[in-house]
């Protein structure tokens, strides 16, 4: 007899309680407007975080790179007066 049953899944939430899809390392503007553009596309929130990376080996100026996150859901949008 096969059993069917799926394990289980657990998914991490983020501090604000949306449910975290996917985390992605990037290291260019143009990967994380594609992962954007698909989010976008799916209907579904996203977080985007940027930072500073310096090597050891390198001496020059540090890059940027980036942290994406896919979230389950859109987050609520702040309504603000102009």
């Amino acid at each position: 007899m096969t059993d069917l049953s799926t394990p289980e899944v657990t998914l991490d939430v983020t501090e604000s309680g949306h449910t975290v899809i996917y985390k992605s390392y990037l290291s260019s503007i143009e990967e994380a407007v594609e992962h954007i553009r698909a989010a976008d596309t799916l209907g579904l929130g996203f977080q985007l975080e940027s930072y500073d990376v310096s090597s050891t080996e390198d001496a020059g100026a540090p890059r940027g790179e980036f942290e994406f996150t896919l979230l389950g859901e859109m987050p609520a949008r702040l309504e603000t007066e102009d």
